[in-house]
């Protein structure tokens, strides 16, 4: 069972080479940050999170983290194919001050390979948030409301996650707004 704040409300139909998909969706509302400004990494939004500045990636670890999962923020940008980052939260002083924190549990180290391997050798498309608890896998994909979309690349990793054994209901959409 999601944690409550990602309970999905509704379903996103995404076309896949194998037909169409219906992926959960889910709406929570984040509280933006009002203090200092910190290095943003493209000018994303900066979210109220354990009292600093985070963004909606470390917003939706947290509640998973609150539940009792576990998880990462899987950063792919500037990483090797095979190597991404694996972060808890947002350093401010930037991209290269983010700490790399590995994932112990093996079964959960093996199934993000064999996808990255099914996805033509690469984690390029993996959705920003793993989380796991006992013998669930949770792929979670941040998009602020009416600003973003799903990606090719996150479509593919979708498809190469089904082929490896993952179900629709294993990953989620979460569109967020941000409180004025």
């Amino acid at each position: 069972m999601l944690p409550g704040d990602l309970t999905p409300t509704d379903h996103l139909l995404l076309p896949t080479t194998s037909g169409a998909v219906e992926v959960p969706v889910c709406r929570p509302t984040f509280q933006p940050w009002h203090g200092a400004p910190v290095h943003t990494s493209g000018g994303k939004d900066l979210l109220a999170v354990d009292g600093r500045p985070q963004f909606a990636e470390v917003a939706i670890l947290r509640l998973f983290e609150q539940a009792g999962w576990q998880g990462r923020w899987v950063e792919t940008y500037g990483k090797g194919k095979m190597t991404p980052g694996l972060w808890r939260d947002w350093h401010p002083d930037g991209p290269r001050a983010q700490v790399h924190h590995p994932i112990e549990a093996t079964w959960v180290r093996e199934r993000l390979h064999a996808i990255a391997l099914a996805n033509g050798s690469t984690f390029s498309g993996c959705w920003d948030v793993v989380a796991w608890t006992d013998d669930r896998l949770v792929f979670a994909e941040s998009k602020k409301a009416k600003h973003d979309r799903l990606r090719s690349t996150q479509v593919r990793w979708l498809e190469a996650a089904m082929e490896c054994g993952m179900k629709a209901e294993d990953f989620l959409v979460v569109e967020w707004n941000g409180l004025p």
